[in-house]
């Protein structure tokens, strides 16, 4: 009935009702032992392997949310040892011992290993910050296993997020510390961790263009989230892809690296072949898809080998017909290799058109050349010794038209910069006695309140001090005259009780003489000599003590109240100097408020003036480009058709397909139900003729039952 009308399985269902409380019962286990084991150094060990347990439960049953609450508790209770109020007790955790530090980085990094199987890869980000953190804490430095293992495990985390840049600078960090602290190195260690290092720094995209206006549109935050990722790694400053560059040429990794690998190092970076660049690399290439470890890059590789090709034809060529273009990258379909063409034209800034009429690519040098594309051709300018001459003159006079256009813009600001100049320096003459004055007063001024503060500083430091030798000295000689007190009254206790000793022995004596109230056991410290007997029956030994211990509370009250009032003048000394500091504060703090609020101003009328040129610039290249919408309608039109018709020619297949299977599915249904039709005849034959045979031998057994009663008879009759 349940399968009928629910579409849960009995699986599911078991599941729901018996895994899920045992899932949440050893969960809430895992938890309540860790917070147990948290804080007790001799336990440490064991808290650090049920922490593994609890990852490798959350890992094996697919428990994200229960993942991300492990983290979060881990992440507690490190902060709790950190702000430990007794960091010096008998059990307490030390997070400068080496061991201790040892264990951390090893859940730490068995923690990311989860993260990123999980693909939790926020957690990820967040352990690695915490690691990186725990590092910065504690002052030994963690062994080179754990650092190798904590950079390769890094290096995969950028890599599957797409940091490709951080990717390599992460392997850049990995290969240094294998070269620098591993003993037995073998040069195939060092090659394949070399392989690795080339490959990710050359697959790094190239930048983006639009990184240097991001910089002014998002603000600070996109540079500190760049300065963050760097820090993970222990690098001073951003990396970027020309650094790498150069970190893979000082440290040599080219020269380690397998020959084909290194060419094509030597192709991508440093020759300049457009023609042959395909040819040149497709070796290396080659032994990339053999090596496991290297396979990942392919993709990356490929975009850059098509980007490095359309900039480098870009300084040779002045058109490109699509077929040619696509004869030199043969390793990418057609579709793909347009959209990487434009999605480069659009991050690069390159002076290059799209004719999809001509079905060709147009080098325009005299369109304004990007940021990007200017430097990169640069670049190769320099580098290459193949650049037609025309070529390179009509581009150089390109740029420097740009140049001259610039300096007129500077010269003109110049001249009005200049009249403003020479009209500030004719009022400051005028007026330059009184300015000249008020600044020397102005700076007499500032000394002497400098001084006068300083002196005012000076005697409340020197008023504190001697307040504070006071209160100390008041307090040592209470503690000594307490101190002197109790010796003294130790004394006197002491003589007393010898007193006491005589005394009692003295009554003892007289009532045994007496033989009158000499049975009572009297203990005072009072003389007995100068009591008489009846003194003596009602003396009560707790009215002396209670008086003591009242005279004692008496001068314990009197101290409190002393030390009362004199914590009460402190205070109020201590108010009167901050309300006459106030007006001294506020006077610091309002010119320095104005510059502020001037240094705001100016940057937001900064900001506007870039939105605004971005503004009119894009404005411009909307009207520049609005011209080609209709042959891009057109274009995508064509492509919109050629999709439908497949589409069309494939859901046909599909429905004669179905079609097909359809009628063999009620052909097998229909020869099914006749086969059991059959058999369902065949067992109701059966079982008729078996009821057949049942009756007959019923009737036979009547008839005989019947014949041996009527012999019975006969026989009786007979007899009788």
């Amino acid at each position: 009935m349940l399968n009928a009308v629910s579409m849960e399985g009995t699986q599911d269902r078991s599941a729901r009702t018996i895994l899920m409380p045992w899932l949440k019962f050893l969960w809430d286990s895992y938890r309540l032992v860790l917070d147990l084991l948290r804080s007790n150094s001799k336990l440490e060990k064991l808290y650090h392997e049920v922490a593994h347990d609890a990852y490798n439960f959350c890992l094996k049953y697919g428990r994200k949310t229960e993942f991300k609450k492990l983290c979060e508790l881990i992440r507690q209770h490190t902060q709790k040892v950190q702000n430990q109020l007794q960091p010096n007790a008998p059990n307490a955790i030390n997070l400068n011992n080496a061991e201790t530090q040892t264990l951390h980085l090893e859940t730490r990094l068995r923690q990311l290993d989860c993260a990123m199987e999980l693909d939790m890869y926020n957690e990820a980000f967040k352990t690695v910050e915490d690691i990186w953190s725990f590092m910065m804490i504690s002052r030994i430095h963690a062994m080179p296993s754990l650092m190798t293992n904590y950079y390769s495990k890094t290096a995969e985390l950028f890599r599957r997020c797409g940091c490709h840049l951080y990717h390599a600078a992460a392997l850049h960090k990995l290969y240094t510390l294998y070269r620098d602290q591993k003993k037995n190195l073998t040069r195939e260690e060092l090659s394949d961790l070399g392989s690795r290092v080339l490959c990710a720094t050359v697959s790094i995209p190239l930048p983006n263009a639009k990184l240097n206006a991001d910089k002014f549109l998002s603000g600070e935050y996109t540079i500190m989230k760049q300065k963050t990722l760097a820090g993970l790694l222990g690098l001073i400053q951003v990396p970027t892809r020309q650094s790498l560059i150069r970190d893979l040429v000082r440290h040599k990794v080219h020269t380690v690296v397998p020959s084909n690998l290194a060419k094509l190092y030597q192709v991508l970076e440093a020759d300049f072949q457009p023609l042959k660049l395909w040819e040149l690399v497709q070796p290396a290439l080659a032994h990339i898809t053999t090596c496991s470890d290297l396979q990942v890059y392919i993709t990356q590789l490929h975009d850059v080998i098509v980007a490095k090709t359309l900039l480098q034809l870009s300084q040779v060529y002045q058109s490109l017909d699509f077929n040619e273009f696509f004869k030199l990258c043969p390793f990418m379909e057609p579709i793909r290799l347009e959209r990487i063409v434009i999605e480069l034209i659009h991050n690069l800034e390159l002076p290059i058109r799209v004719n999809h009429l001509q079905q060709a690519i147009f080098f325009d040098k005299f369109t304004d050349l990007g940021i990007s594309q200017c430097e990169y051709g640069g670049q190769l300018v320099s580098q290459s010794t193949h650049v037609n001459d025309p070529d390179k003159l009509s581009r150089q006079l390109t740029m420097f038209a740009q140049v001259m256009q610039q300096i007129t813009d500077i010269l003109e600001v110049g001249q009005s910069l200049a009249n403003c100049r020479r009209a500030l320096v004719q009022d400051y003459r005028k007026n330059e006695k009184v300015l000249r004055s008020e600044l020397l007063n102005r700076r007499c001024l500032i000394e002497a309140r400098k001084e006068e503060i300083e002196t005012y500083q000076g005697k409340r430091d020197q008023y504190y001090s001697i307040v504070e030798a006071r209160r100390q000295a008041e307090q040592e000689r209470l503690l000594k005259a307490e101190e002197t007190n109790l010796a003294n009254e130790a004394i006197q206790r002491e003589r007393m009780k010898t007193e006491d000793e005589k005394a009692r022995l003295k009554l003892r004596m007289a009532r045994t003489s007496l033989k009158m109230f000499l049975d009572l056991k009297i203990d005072t410290k009072l003389d007995l000599k100068e009591l008489t007997e009846e003194q003596l029956e009602n003396f009560d030994a707790d009215k002396l003590i209670n008086k003591q211990k009242q005279e004692v509370k008496k001068k314990r009250k009197e101290l409190a109240e002393k030390a009362k009032t004199m914590a009460k003048k402190l205070d109020y000394y201590t108010r009167a100097c901050r309300i006459e500091e106030i007006p001294l504060l506020q006077a610091n703090i309002e010119p320095e408020a104005i510059e502020s609020r001037e240094l705001f101003e100016q940057s937001v009328r900064e900001i506007e003036e870039h939105s605004k040129a971005e503004h009119a610039r894009q404005l411009k290249e909307r009207n520049r480009l609005i011209r080609m919408k209709s042959d891009v309608q057109r274009l995508v039109g064509q492509l919109k058709e050629a999709r439908d018709n497949r589409y069309r020619a494939k859901l046909a297949e599909w429905e004669a397909l179905c079609d097909q299977k359809r009628s063999e599915r009620l052909a097998e249904r229909r020869a099914k139900h006749e086969a059991e039709l059959e058999a369902e005849a065949r067992r109701r034959a059966a079982q008729e003729a078996l009821e057949r045979e049942e009756q007959k031998q019923r009737e036979l057994a009547a008839e005989a039952e019947r014949q041996k009663r009527e012999q019975g008879i006969s026989f009786f009759l007979d007899f009788v």
